[in-house]
């Protein structure tokens, strides 16, 4: 009967406990996928979830939050159901280096725009596996 009641509050206290998962969101340009920027995006998930990373590529340029000395920083992020936005400063932060605005209208895509060095691309915003 002990060992019945130990497996049962393990498996209570497993089921309880917060998942820690994440997902990455790619954007990309809905006119030039090609030729135009990519941003990727991690994402968490539970109570303390919210974009925890980004990483813009554009050409042989690559802006990646957080990484290396005078790496740019998230200034701001927001993730929900509707809107996905994002703005990504330089690690002064006194200047905007890329700006993402994008909605959830139908579907599991959001669309919206993204800038970067004076220049705006609409983009498409799909999580990827």
């Amino acid at each position: 009967m002990r060992l019945a009641s130990c497996i049962a509050a393990a498996l209570v206290l497993c089921a309880a406990s917060p998942a820690l998962a994440s997902s990455t969101i790619a954007c990309r340009s809905t006119i030039s996928p090609a030729d135009g920027p990519e941003l990727w995006l991690s994402v968490g998930s539970g109570e303390a979830g919210g974009i925890t990373g980004a990483s813009l590529t554009l050409g042989r340029e690559t802006l990646t939050a957080g990484q290396g000395p005078n790496a740019p920083v998230i200034s701001q992020a927001w993730i929900d159901r509707y809107t996905l936005r994002l703005d990504l400063v330089d690690a002064n932060a006194e200047s905007r280096l890329v700006r993402l605005d994008a909605r959830r209208r139908r579907g599991s895509d959001y669309l919206g725009t993204l800038v970067h060095a004076g220049r705006t691309w609409r983009v498409r915003c799909e999580e990827e596996g």
